[in-house]
């Protein structure tokens, strides 16, 4: 069965995003690739068999349509209140009402071996992270500063413990990724 990654990008302070979901810049290394971190983007592509994202990532998306993304995988988005027509283009969605860990269920089951990639929305990754359904959190740390905005991880929240697994340092980020116990 299909493990659980956990993939964001993260400021040095905390921030997946900046004040208002502002980008901030963190996923630039994403979307322009040093040599470094090319390797890094060709794996995540070819091993994610599903997505699971949030209903904001969704919208970040439809605004640009879907149709640039590598990702053409079946994507499970978690929410309250699906769109009455879903802007999809080459991407299959299915809108999952009944909660994150049925929409990772559902997503596993889609994924065969390959890996169900959790990509977006810091309240989504919290979720799955305290409900243990993450075997791997991939983390690029972006060296910058964003100040305010939306942290991944928020205090008072339990800690898991993990073994590193993998560290790629690029230019302009540097790739950590660890596996939770």
């Amino acid at each position: 069965m299909a493990g659980v990654l956990l993939d964001m990008a993260i400021s040095l302070d905390g921030f997946v995003s900046g004040p208002g979901g502002a980008d901030a810049g963190l996923y630039d290394w994403y979307f322009e690739p040093s040599a470094t971190s090319a390797p890094i983007v060709e794996e995540l592509v070819r091993t994610t068999g599903a997505i699971v994202i949030g209903r904001g990532a969704y919208g970040t998306g439809e605004s640009a349509g879907w149709d640039d993304t590598p990702y053409h995988v079946k994507h499970f988005v978690v929410t309250h209140r699906p769109p009455p027509t879903p802007v999809g283009g080459s991407v299959d969605f299915t809108f999952v009402t009944d909660g994150i860990a049925r929409a990772v269920e559902l997503a596993r089951a889609a994924a065969g071996e390959e890996w169900v990639t959790v990509g977006g929305g810091a309240d989504v990754a919290r979720q799955c992270l305290a409900l243990d359904l993450v075997d791997e959190l991939q983390l690029h740390l972006v060296p910058v500063l964003v100040g305010d905005g939306l942290r991944l991880f928020v205090p008072g929240e339990p800690g898991h413990p993990g073994t590193i697994v993998g560290v790629v340092d690029s230019p302009n980020v540097t790739h950590l990724r660890y596996r939770l116990h």
